[in-house]
């Protein structure tokens, strides 16, 4: 669990090991906290309980999956709790760690596109549109961001889930990552991204919604250890 020079984040060597032990079971999106003296921790929202990711680890994970709990027995380590249902009205504190980037394809020299699609930092993107002169604090771009992406309406039931009332970055700085392509040559790429810690306040419009804003998280790279939602009384 400590990170390296070339995966600081360990988002894609946790992902692969959460996949190989679970399967589609596998947690999603999810979080991982370290803190200086304690063991690690992951936390993520799942549509199956403690119970069924137990049994499918122990039922279909290979050997050298299990021997990553070698130190640990999953039923105390495994565990679960049912998610609340919160009310229209109820008010939230939330905190979500993005990767707060804007996808663009690539031109040449002539400006026409090469059908490439690479991901750019939002805020460089915002300053690239305004001619090299940023109109928006980094701050500011982020915010917007995130409090339009809980905002938006969802298709699955044409409602909002949530007012936000905040969008604060409460912290900043660029992680270097590793990642695979897909297909048969899987060619490995090392990547630097921005990472966004943003925190606020919330309330909830339409309980539905909100579940499905949880389940389906903030922005990109979800599956890599970002966009969970995480909820605590507002103050």
């Amino acid at each position: 669990m400590i990170p390296r020079w070339d995966d600081e984040d360990l988002g894609y060597g946790i992902h692969t090991w959460l996949v190989s032990a679970f399967g589609s079971l596998s947690p999603k999106p999810w979080r991982l906290f370290t803190t200086r003296g304690r063991p690690p921790k992951i936390l993520g929202y799942a549509l199956h309980d403690a119970k069924d990711l137990r049994e499918h680890l122990l039922a279909y994970a290979a050997p050298g999956t299990m021997r990553v709990l070698l130190q640990s027995d999953p039923e105390t380590s495994i565990l679960s709790k049912p998610m609340p249902r919160f009310l229209p009205g109820k008010s939230l504190a939330y905190e979500v760690l993005t990767v707060p980037v804007v996808r663009k394809t690539t031109v040449d020299e002539d400006g026409e596109e090469r059908g490439k699609t690479v991901e750019k930092d939002l805020f460089l993107h915002h300053v690239e549109k305004h001619g090299g002169r940023a109109q928006e604090s980094r701050a500011e771009v982020y915010g917007k961001w995130v409090r339009d992406l809980l905002e938006r309406e969802f298709p699955e039931t044409k409602k909002r889930a949530v007012d936000v009332h905040d969008a604060r970055l409460e912290g900043f700085r660029l992680v270097r990552q590793v990642r695979y392509t897909h297909g048969e040559m899987r060619n490995r790429s090392r990547i630097l991204r921005p990472q966004a810690l943003i925190r606020g306040e919330l309330t909830v419009r339409d309980p539905d919604t909100f579940s499905l804003l949880l389940e389906k998280g903030v922005g990109r790279h979800k599956a890599f250890g970002y966009g969970m939602l995480l909820l605590r009384p507002a103050r």
